[in-house]
């Protein structure tokens, strides 16, 4: 008896051990290498002109939002768009000039932040003649972080361009 019960001692010590090696592992910093996750080309569908988006990293059980290094050739910019769980756009190169619905359309320069709460239309990219580049922190909600609407027209960006440089 008293075998069994110290090999079922030691089964459950060494259970315990390895849910703890498992606990710790969880709760070590992970490095996400340079590229790693690679990115792509922004489809015509959802951007004019020549984007290119770098994932950096994934959302995560702990980590409700993912982040991506968004580069906008010159007149480049996003559709209309919504986030259900909000964005956080953080600009890191040249300019970026994101608008929305109501016709509010904002300047940003590097190091500037974007704030973005969930469910307004806006749409976000670069200038005429400059082009600029973003850190996208977009959070999800029940598994979703984007809802894509029609492309913005070169007169609607044209016009909250001007606007918003006057």
């Amino acid at each position: 008896m008293k075998k069994i019960m110290s090999l079922a001692l030691v089964a459950t010590l060494g259970c315990l051990a390895t849910m703890n090696a498992k606990e710790a592992k969880m709760q070590e910093q992970e490095v996400v290498k340079n590229g790693s996750l690679g990115g792509f080309k922004g489809d015509s569908k959802i951007f004019s002109g020549e984007v290119n988006v770098k994932m950096l990293f994934k959302s995560d059980t702990y980590r409700p939002f993912g982040g991506a290094e968004v580069t906008f050739s010159p007149r480049a910019r996003t559709a209309w768009h919504t986030h259900p769980a909000g964005q956080t756009l953080i600009v890191t190169k040249g300019t970026i000039y994101t608008g929305t619905k109501s016709g509010v359309t904002q300047i940003a320069k590097p190091g500037d932040v974007v704030l973005c709460p969930p469910d307004i239309e806006h749409w976000h990219g670069a200038g005429f003649k400059e082009s600029g580049s973003h850190i996208a922190l977009t959070h999800e909600k029940n598994g979703k972080n984007v809802t894509w609407l029609e492309l913005l027209s070169d007169e609607e960006y044209e016009k909250f361009v001007q606007e918003a440089k006057k």
